[in-house]
């Protein structure tokens, strides 16, 4: 429970930031379409198939490696709010599978509680024993705690224990 409990924590801190991070790059505009993306995609294809099919100069081909370098370097950045859309998704499906666990791991454990509890008073049935009631304390005036009770002794107790110390001593000529 306290380790789904940990992860739930760590991939909701998670979401939070990816979705600052993501409303960041869709502020900067830098995010491209999916369409944009595949037609990114399709030049840089047809450019190295053009270098590896055709016979060019040096300085062409280097020209064109230049412009893959460039097409490479855009599709990056529009991958970039895609990665962190995709990233959402499945921190957003962990938090799900987190949250369910910890759920049947409570259900369970009250489960177990209260098979626990059958069995306890099953015992105290068994053994005589009545069950104390802990919840409400008495309440006190003057807001003191209770003074254990102590045995009580009078006076009349004292008296006697001393006559019974006398009679037992003998009164005898002492040799």
């Amino acid at each position: 429970m306290r380790e789904s409990q940990y992860r739930l924590n760590y991939k909701k801190a998670e979401q939070e930031a990816l979705a600052k991070l993501s409303e960041m790059e869709k502020q900067k505009g830098k995010g491209q379409s999916r369409e944009a993306l595949g037609k990114l995609r399709r030049m840089r294809h047809s450019i190295e198939f053009k270098i590896s099919t055709e016979s060019l100069s040096l300085a062409q081909e280097k020209s064109m490696v230049r412009k893959i370098n460039e097409l490479n370097a855009q599709i990056e950045e529009g991958m970039k709010l895609e990665k962190l859309e995709r990233k959402r998704g499945l921190v957003s499906k962990d938090i799900e599978e987190y949250q369910a666990a910890l759920t049947g791991v409570v259900k369970s454990i009250a489960e177990l509680d209260a098979k626990l509890d059958e069995l306890y008073s099953g015992i105290r049935k068994a053994l005589g024993i009545q069950r104390r009631r802990t919840k409400s304390p008495p309440q006190h005036s003057g807001g003191q705690k209770p003074q254990p009770k102590q045995q009580e002794i009078n006076l009349e107790d004292i008296v006697i224990i001393k006559k019974k110390e006398a009679k037992q001593e003998p009164k005898g000529p002492a040799d």
